[in-house]
């Protein structure tokens, strides 16, 4: 039987052990397209948002400025991403996803839903829209006494 007061160590627990499993899962298949999870998300953000400079991508993914300029570099040395001096700002760059960029989000994009499947499709729909649900609740609150960004 499980104890009731143990409820908010379990969640910690397992959410740790959820993203092991699905960061490794999706970076596994993403290998063969010389991608990693964190590209994809760069990707992905640009796909969305359009041409953005990297402190807008440190906002949108909430990531640092460290991890930011590697998954840019390394977008740049494959030929998925260019980087541009912003016109008013000489210190700003603007980073668009090339050709090349777009084809290969298409087929990782193709990949990410296979895995989706392969990790969620044993939840109804309902229950893959509520667990969606609750972790876009979660991950929007600020921890208490502490900003968000840490």
């Amino acid at each position: 039987m499980r104890d009731s007061d143990s409820v908010g160590t379990d969640i910690g627990r397992l959410l740790a052990m959820a993203h092991k499993r699905a960061t490794s899962t999706f970076a596994h298949a993403l290998r063969a397209l010389d991608l990693d999870g964190r590209l994809f998300g760069v990707m992905s953000t640009l796909a969305r948002v359009g041409p953005a400079t990297q402190a807008r991508l440190i906002v949108e993914l909430r990531s640092d400025k460290s991890v930011m300029l590697r998954a840019v570099d390394d977008l740049e040395r494959l030929g998925l991403t260019t980087r541009e001096p912003v016109p008013e700002d000489r210190r700003a760059r603007v980073v668009t996803l090339t050709d090349a960029g777009r084809q290969r989000l298409v087929a990782a994009t193709e990949i990410a839903q296979q895995v989706s499947e392969d990790l969620f499709g044993w939840m109804s729909a309902a229950e893959q829209k509520v667990l969606r649900d609750l972790l876009e609740r979660f991950v929007d609150q600020e921890p208490a006494g502490r900003p968000a960004e840490d």
